[in-house]
C-alpha cells in the first residue's frame, strides 16, 4: 500500500497514541477513521501490552476509532469492549445523538444530516456512522463533541431537530438493513471476479477500484485481484457498500463456481 504524506501524518499520530497508552497505561484512542484509514492502523505494529480494537458506536460500524488498550482491560472485541465501556462510561470516547426531526417536514437524507453537520464547522473525522430512519436518525460522534452538537444542531434541510445524547450501550431500534440475498457464477472466486458480480460493474472498472485501494477485504484494503474468495467473506467497495459470502456451494451445470451473497448498499 503506497503512503501518502497524509497517510504518515496520520500514522505518525496513531503511534503516539499507541506509545502514550504503553507509558502510562491508559487508554487512548484516535478520531474517527475511514475504511482506508482504519487500514493504515490495522497494519500497525503495537507496543509490547498494548491492544487495538476498533469502535464506531454501532455494531459493524464503518467509520471507527482506534481504541488503544492497556494490558488491564480484558476486552477482545467490540462487544466486550462495548460492556467494559458500560461499566466505566468515563473511558469511552463515543456518544449517539438520537437526532428526531420535526413530523411535518419530509424524510431526511444522510446527505441532509451531514450537511448540516458541516455547516456547524463539523470536520467528518469527528463522526461516524450516520443511521437513518423515517423520523430522524442516531449518529455516531465523539464525545468531546455531543453537548456541543446537540446544542447547536437545529435543523437539517427543511426540518428541525429535536436532540438527545445517549451512550452506545443504550441505543434502541436503530434502524439497519437486513441486506439483499444473492447469487452468481464466476469462473474463479477471486477477488475482481467477484467485486464485478456482486457490485454489477465491469471487470475494468473491478480492476481499477482495486488497484486504487477501493475495496478492502474483511476491512483491510486489498489491491491484489487474484486474491481467493472465501465463505464468510466479507467485501467493501468505497461508496459503494458491501457484501458478505453466505456460501460457495459448487458448481453450476456449466462448471463455474456458484457465489452467494447477502448486499448491503449505502443509503
Amino acid at each position: 500500500m503506497k503512503m501518502t504524506p497524509e497517510d504518515r501524518i496520520l500514522t505518525s499520530f496513531l503511534g503516539e497514541k499507541a506509545e502514550q497508552c504503553a507509558s502510562n497505561q491508559m487508554i487512548t484512542s484516535s478520531k474517527f477513521l475511514d475504511m482506508h484509514e482504519k487500514s493504515l492502523a490495522a497494519g500497525m505494529r503495537l507496543p509490547y501490552g498494548v491492544r487495538r480494537l476498533f469502535y464506531g458506536g454501532f455494531e459493524e460500524a464503518e467509520r471507527s476509532i482506534a481504541v488503544y488498550l492497556p494490558e488491564y482491560v480484558e476486552a477482545v472485541d467490540c462487544s466486550s469492549l462495548s460492556e467494559f465501556f458500560e461499566n466505566s462510561p468515563d473511558d469511552c470516547p463515543v456518544s449517539i445523538l438520537e437526532i428526531k426531526k420535526d413530523k411535518f417536514s419530509k424524510e431526511l437524507t444522510h446527505r441532509d444530516y451531514l450537511g448540516a453537520l458541516m455547516s456547524l464547522g463539523i470536520n467528518r473525522d469527528m463522526t461516524g456512522d450516520i443511521m437513518v430512519s423515517k423520523d430522524g436518525c442516531h449518529i455516531a460522534v465523539l464525545k468531546t463533541m455531543g453537548a456541543y452538537i446537540s446544542e447547536n444542531l437545529t435543523s437539517a434541510g427543511r426540518g428541525t431537530l429535536n436532540i438527545k445524547i445517549l451512550e452506545p450501550w443504550n441505543i434502541e431500534n436503530v434502524v439497519k438493513s437486513e441486506g439483499v440475498p444473492d447469487s452468481f457464477t464466476v469462473s474463479s472466486p477471486r477477488l475482481d471476479s467477484i467485486v464485478r458480480n456482486g457490485f454489477g460493474i465491469s471487470r475494468e472498472n473491478a480492476c481499477e477500484a482495486i488497484s486504487k485501494g477501493l475495496v478492502f477485504l474483511n476491512d483491510i484494503e486489498c489491491e491484489k485481484p487474484d486474491k481467493r474468495i472465501g465463505e464468510g467473506d466479507k467485501i467493501s467497495l468505497r461508496h459503494k457498500g458491501r457484501i458478505i459470502i453466505s456460501a460457495l456451494p459448487g458448481k453450476s451445470k456449466k462448471g463455474r463456481d456458484i457465489v452467494n451473497i447477502i448486499r448491503f448498499t449505502v443509503k
